[in-house]
């Protein structure tokens, strides 16, 4: 692939699908899922992101308090801010605590433990089994308020945990009335499923509806399909295949159909409640918490407009990245998607495995019309074979149908990649334009496909030779497209983007920018950090806001994908590390903080 003005130009010469659905998770731009609680329905945490993060989803960090307060933080076990976590009573002012942990009736149980100012409870059992994930819980935080259901006055819980039988531990929703000292509603996915994605969705009258879906793979689990999600409906009978309290909408599409990660919440049919987008290899699939029925279904390919040759689905589809879904300045239901790995994860030599850039729009509450408005495909990461016979095994070569980008069109976002240039909105991505590969590993690959396949030997020896691309030389430039169009506005080269935000010039967005080498490695190994360069971006073009005293680059945090803005993998939204005050800074990744000083026009170490 190579790149002129921000317009892809992608060599393809073929037809099947280089990589086994099971094979992305170790694409390395996973992380740790559980989370802090939070009265809100997301939350974020701090990390320094230089390679990649694990995923970690066993445990939610227990607490071993029996009193009214935590001692530990129920996620990460950091100490407790002082101050009460959630707002029971929704009066403006945080009254309880709660966290998830063992009951101290008996450690084999699952409780919810409760220290509040408004009930007396200590503690609720959620469950006879210990909370341990052997998959992933995705999505929402694991403990989140969803207002007041049963008139109490006060708020019912959404907790969210596993139940480990000491060799499964499938997902659960539970439900919990506080004054009640009860679970009122629960959902369990089948012993057989070890990933589930999970948020509350929004009604008219602003109370909140938790859900628990099928996630990674349903549909192709060899032990059986969920094939459901079961929504919080408590006004409703309870649905086949849920528990009480839960409704059921089918999941279980077409044979052969691969469920992502994640999805979004969006009010696609303009009834006032939100949808579920539930993510597919190639489609969309939405429907609805207040008919349970199916609101739209649409398959798309995102490659076709910029590979019109090749044969349909070489990439299988896949919509990994993020979708955002936002409706434009144009009044228009978008879901942009950006097929790409957050900025800084130069572990992830698959950068995401498929590459592109697209668009789904539709006319408000007419769910019908939602379209492909456009795509651009960039690359993709690992070579495609014809027909995997044996007898090409001494050459492979001449099975390619289409030769590995590698580390080529490799594309890395900030956030969802969504900013403004001259009041338009845009989206904004880094890209790799890769000189040549370093090893292409065709052998390697060819005997993943060769009986007996996929083993973790022959997974480990490809994957270990393929990461020698890391270490590809090219050029890393940034490109910004129309985000209603797809129309390609302008572009620089020898330029890394971090980020953006409207907060450390007070009215004013602007960019860190690291400028770099006519020609770097793509993991940036061989470029020592220098000082980020301030940019407005007027007219399509940078204008100097000025240069960070220090060299460095920023500290990063990774966002929770959740609600309006989901994730069709295990990755997450990348952010900067931003510290109120006057003036308001950004963080190093050494821990310096920078922020600009107004009265000198100078950026100054706070």
């Amino acid at each position: 692939m190579r790149l002129a003005f921000a317009v892809p130009l992608v060599f393809v010469l073929a037809c099947a699908d280089g990589f086994p659905d099971t094979a992305t998770l170790d694409i390395g731009t996973s992380f740790d899922t559980s989370t802090s609680t939070s009265t809100s329905t997301s939350t974020t945490w701090s990390t320094t992101f230089d390679t990649t993060i694990s995923v970690d989803s066993l445990t939610d960090g227990t607490t071993t308090s029996t009193t009214g307060t935590t001692t530990e933080d129920p996620t990460t076990g950091a100490p407790p801010s002082p101050a009460r976590q959630y707002d029971l009573d929704d009066d403006g002012q945080p009254d309880t605590d709660l966290s998830l942990g063992t009951c101290t009736q008996s450690a084999d149980l699952t409780c919810l433990r409760v220290g509040s100012d408004l009930v007396p409870v200590l503690e609720v059992s959620l469950g006879p089994l210990p909370d341990q994930c052997d998959g992933n819980l995705f999505g929402a935080p694991r403990i989140t308020l969803i207002g007041d259901h049963d008139g109490d006055g006060l708020s019912e819980v959404a907790a969210r945990h596993c139940r480990f039988d000491g060799v499964q531990g499938p997902p659960a929703l539970a439900v919990v009335s506080l004054p009640a000292a009860a679970v009122s509603a629960r959902a369990d996915a089948p012993a057989v499923q070890d990933n589930a994605w999970s948020d509350d969705l929004r009604d008219p009258q602003g109370l909140l509806h938790p859900f628990l879906a099928p996630s990674y793979g349903d549909g192709e689990n060899p032990l059986g399909d969920w094939g459901r999600l079961c929504v919080y409906r408590p006004d409703l009978p309870p649905g086949d295949g849920c528990g009480p309290g839960f409704s059921a909408i089918s999941t279980l599409l077409a044979p052969g159909e691969f469920r992502e990660v994640g999805g979004t919440l969006q009010d696609l049919d303009g009834d006032g409640w939100e949808d579920i987008n539930l993510i597919y290899h190639r489609r969309q699939h939405t429907v609805s918490a207040a008919t349970l029925a199916l609101v739209n279904d649409l398959e798309y390919d995102v490659a076709a407009a910029s590979e019109p040759q090749s044969p349909k689905w070489f990439h299988s589809g896949r919509n990994y990245g993020t979708h955002a879904a936002v409706v434009g300045g144009d009044g228009q239901q978008r879901l942009v998607v950006v097929g790409g790995a957050p900025v800084g994860s130069f572990g992830d030599d698959l950068c995401n495995v498929s590459r592109f850039l697209a668009v789904l729009e539709s006319s408000p509450g007419q769910p019908a019309t939602r379209k492909l408005a456009w795509s651009t495909y960039f690359s993709f990461s690992s070579s495609i074979f014809k027909t995997y016979d044996p007898v090409h095994a001494g050459d492979p070569m001449a099975d390619v149908a289409r030769l590995a980008d590698a580390v080529d069109g490799c594309i890395h976002r900030y956030a969802d990649s969504r900013t403004v240039m001259d009041g338009q909105e845009v989206l904004l991505v880094n890209y790799f334009a890769m000189d040549a590969p370093v090893d292409l590993c065709l052998d390697e690959q060819f005997a993943l496909y060769q009986p007996p396949t996929w083993t973790d030997e022959k997974a480990d020896a490809w994957y270990g030779c393929f990461a020698k691309n890391k270490q590809a030389s090219g050029k890393w430039g940034m490109q910004v497209v129309d985000e209603r169009t797809g129309q390609g506005l302008t572009g620089s080269q020898q330029t890394y983007v971090w980020g953006w935000s409207d907060q450390l010039r007070p009215g004013e967005l602007v960019y860190l920018v690291e400028y770099l080498p006519p020609t770097t490695l793509w993991d940036l190994s061989d470029v020592a950090p220098s000082a980020l360069q301030v940019q407005a971006l007027e007219g399509g073009l940078w204008q100097s806001r000025g240069t960070f005293p220090v060299a460095g680059r920023p500290k990063l945090q990774q966002r929770v994908p959740t609600g309006a803005q989901g994730v069709g993998s295990y990755t997450s939204f990348a952010e900067l590390t931003l510290h109120p005050g006057d003036p308001p800074g950004v963080e190093l990744e050494d821990g310096t903080v920078i922020a600009h000083d107004p009265v000198r026009d100078a950026w100054i170490v706070r």
